[in-house]
């Protein structure tokens, strides 16, 4: 009856039917905690009442029984009233608080039956007036009991229903005026104090289930307060960060131009053939710094925008390293760097272009920073998967350095690097570190000063190399044939004359208009079109209207993911500007080879270097 008690009124409160089983047995727990969290104080009343008694029904009664029952209820109130100093004001865990809660209730059932005990053998029936005492002690005890165990059902129930009723039914076995009126009395007072506890059972555990509720709701209010501050210091950090390489990208991209401008400047005064051909060649080269740095602008705002999409196939690691020693080749020569990589067949599934990537910065990274030296290039089996590893015998990189070089615009200093290199730009390991993680790779970096540097890319999922498809040869820069026509769209006329005259040393026949509607009655082998041409018309919307009649390149200096997908739909090349003469040169050779108009192929002669 008191679980069918207890599972009603639990129905009724009202955040019981979305409790979940964690949450009452919380409640559970803190029903114990305040049921022995009233302090000793109520035991201590509770024993004197029980002496007050004593004394009162001594003349009575037979005085064994008396000090027997004395005895014997004060040892089971002195039993719960350790357990409230012993454990009172404490948290329990689950465990302890069912153990405690049974203790008391067993405590409690024996307080009960001590009552009920006195009301039938301790009944003075002779003398009114001490029945009438009685009554009034244990009635007002029953009270008590209800005010302060009502948090737990049972052990209120066990310490009012054993003591009232056998008094109730002795006062009507009596021979006391209105006998059975008093006992039917008593039988109803016991109903009202089992209602109360019942309620006031209720009334508590609402308001332990608000409290929980509460307590919830400020802990996801601090987790939620907590992650709102850490995105503010989040966004605060990006903001800075932006600024600084804001900052540092407008000085790398500062110092090229500067130095171009004073060469062009200087270039008419030049005495001799030689001292022009000097200042060309440097003129190239911060041209070749300054297009290095945008290329890796693109990438990192490729990364920052989700621009980077990965193409997983089926290839070897050794035939990407093999072209990229093949691009480096001229420059480990320049550096007097010994360039070896060492063959594998094994095979993995990755996306090779990005890989590539990676490879480059790592390589170039290697041979600037070990000039006299060796740089080796290979794949080695890791913990069941492949690793490639790019190692160099400079002067290697101290250990409190080894995880800032991974951030924007983090350069070694030049002491590490030969006479004849370059400085780095700082975003090379930067990029290598970000692609690592779209592709799932790790980047693994051991080195000692003076011992040289290794550069590892963990983690590549070794696969069939069967699955291998068969990778073109990288393609052999030569000049473009004689009368091959090429028209180019641009809003710019500098870059019109510009493109113009290169792709006529190339042997090019070359058309050039602002205006969009004159490629429409045009002929030509290519279409070269920058993508922003008026506010109204882009180059695509134009390359739409001419339906593939005539191979395109398209030319930009937006790096938008939107645009990049839209061009890889229409199977159009698309190439950031600034382009270098060698990518211009390679992309219109593929375009002519793919043009049934061209004649002549795309192996003719004719035409001069960039």
């Amino acid at each position: 009856m008191i679980k069918f008690w207890n599972n009603r009124l639990m129905d009724q409160a009202p955040y019981h039917p979305r409790s979940s089983p964690a949450d009452a047995v919380r409640l559970r727990i803190r029903a114990t905690e305040m049921l022995i969290g009233v302090g000793t104080f109520a035991a201590v009343m509770h024993i004197a009442v029980v002496i007050l008694l004593g004394i009162v029904l001594w003349p009575a009664v037979d005085q064994t029984w008396v000090i027997a029952w004395s005895v014997a209820l004060s040892s089971f109130i002195l039993f719960q009233g350790s357990l409230i100093l012993r454990k009172g004001g404490k948290h329990l865990g689950v465990a302890e608080a069912s153990r405690v809660q049974r203790q008391f209730e067993a405590a409690a059932l024996a307080v009960g039956l001590s009552w009920g005990f006195a009301g039938v053998a301790l009944f003075p029936e002779s003398e009114p007036g001490r029945v009438f005492f009685l009554v009034f002690v244990m009635g007002g005890m029953a009270m008590s009991a209800v005010s302060q165990q009502h948090v737990s059902v049972r052990a209120c129930l066990l310490s009012i229903c054993p003591g009232i009723p056998p008094l109730a039914f002795r006062y009507m076995f009596s021979d006391l005026p209105f006998n059975w009126a008093s006992g039917v009395l008593l039988l109803v007072y016991t109903a009202v104090l089992v209602n109360m506890a019942l309620r006031l059972h209720r009334f508590s555990h609402r308001a332990f289930a608000l409290q929980l509720e509460q307590e919830r709701l400020l802990d996801r209010l601090e987790k939620q307060t907590q992650a709102l501050d850490a995105a503010r210091a989040e966004a605060e950090e990006a903001n800075s960060a932006k600024s600084r390489f804001l900052a540092q990208a407008s000085h790398d991209l500062r110092q090229p131009l500067h130095a171009i401008s004073l060469f062009v400047e200087s270039l008419p005064d030049a005495e001799t053939q030689a001292e022009h051909e000097h200042i060309m060649t440097r003129v190239r080269q911060s041209l070749d710094v300054l297009t290095k740095l945008f290329d890796s602008l693109l990438d990192v705002t490729l990364l920052d925008t989700g621009g980077i999409e990965v193409r997983r196939t089926v290839f070897r690691p050794s035939d990407i390293i093999a072209e990229v020693e093949h691009d480096f080749s001229l420059v480990a020569e320049a550096c007097h760097v010994r360039l070896r990589i060492v063959p594998s067949s094994l095979a993995v599934e990755s996306d090779p272009v990005l890989v590539r990537r990676m490879l480059q910065n790592l390589i170039s990274n290697a041979i600037r920073h070990s000039e006299g030296g060796r740089v080796l290039i290979g794949c080695r089996r890791r913990d069941g998967n492949l690793s490639i590893e790019v190692a160099d015998t400079g002067s290697g990189i101290d250990e409190r350095d080894q995880e800032q070089i991974f951030n924007e615009f983090t350069r070694l200093d030049s002491t590490r690097m030969g006479t004849s290199a370059t400085p780095g730009l700082g975003l090379g390991l930067s990029i290598v570190k970000r692609i690592a993680g779209e592709l799932g790779l790790q980047v693994r970096l051991s080195s000692r000063p003076d011992k040289g540097s290794v550069f590892a890319l963990d983690g590549f999922e070794v696969a069939d190399a069967k699955r291998v498809q068969a990778r073109m040869p990288p393609r052999a820069v030569t000049g473009v044939a004689n009368g091959a026509s090429v028209f180019v769209l641009d809003d710019d006329p500098e870059t019109l004359a510009a493109t113009a005259i290169l792709l006529k040393r190339w042997g090019c026949t070359v058309e050039t208009s602002q205006e969009w509607r004159d490629l429409i009655d045009a002929d030509p082998d290519v279409v070269i079109c920058d993508y922003e041409l008026t506010p109204e018309k882009t180059g695509l919307d134009v390359l739409k209207e001419l339906d593939g009649t005539a191979p395109a390149i398209m030319i930009s200096g937006h790096t938008s993911t939107d645009l990049r997908r839209e061009a890889i739909s229409m199977g159009i090349p698309l190439l950031h500007k600034p382009i270098r003469p060698a990518q211009l040169r390679s992309a219109l050779l593929n375009a002519l080879a793919a043009s049934d108009k061209a004649a002549g192929g795309s192996e003719g002669g004719g035409g001069g270097s960039a």
